[in-house]
């Protein structure tokens, strides 16, 4: 009997010491992902290199004019900010209405009219 809890418990020991090398392993080469909470990805085009040009037609235009005068007031916490509003020129990425926010201030406002003027 003493035999077999010598064992029993070698075992315990050996399966503790496994699992507890998983968990470190884990931490070590994982617990970055693991505990680290997700960032907000947002998908959008490569800007243009002309501030205010919305659908990267290589100008500022009426058509970006009006992508900002339709979505006036729209706020990062309302569902309106991740609205699809449009296509680039050459239709291959969307136009969400957070890239209407030209000066990065979390709401479509006057400010954001100005620099496509």
């Amino acid at each position: 009997m003493k035999a077999r809890k010598g064992a029993v418990s070698s075992v315990v020991i050996v399966v503790g010491i496994i699992f507890a090398l998983l968990v470190v392993g884990a931490l070590i080469f994982g617990g970055s992902k693991i505990f680290r909470a997700a960032p907000m990805v947002y998908l959008t085009p490569t800007p243009s290199q002309t501030i205010g040009d919305i659908d990267r037609s290589g100008t500022v235009d009426a058509t970006d004019s009006q992508f900002v005068q339709t979505n006036l007031g729209c706020k990062k916490a309302d569902s309106c900010w991740q609205k699809v509003i449009g296509k680039t020129r050459d239709g291959d990425n969307p136009i969400y209405v957070f890239d209407v926010d030209l000066n990065k201030d979390g709401v479509i406002n006057q400010l954001d009219l100005d620099l496509v003027k």
